[in-house]
């Protein structure tokens, strides 16, 4: 597997499980009651988490670098 396919799989898991975690611990986000601001921020936040997933995946990449050499 390519590194960037393996960065693309690690960065949508990431954003993935930040916003389902999101929307599970957010009390207002239910059925009944979703809207767009809800759905904006769930968004924003699997955006953030999938960033903070990519960078902590280039930090272990170096360190890994660092320490095969």
């Amino acid at each position: 597997m390519s590194q960037n396919s393996q960065n693309s799989i690690i960065t949508t898991t990431s954003g993935i499980l930040g916003g389902v975690g999101k929307a599970f611990l957010s009390n207002q986000l239910t059925i009944a009651s979703i809207s767009i601001q809800a759905t904006l921020e769930v968004a924003f936040y699997a955006a953030i988490s999938a960033l903070v997933g990519y960078i902590v995946k280039l930090g272990i990449d170096k360190l890994k670098r660092k320490f095969q050499k």
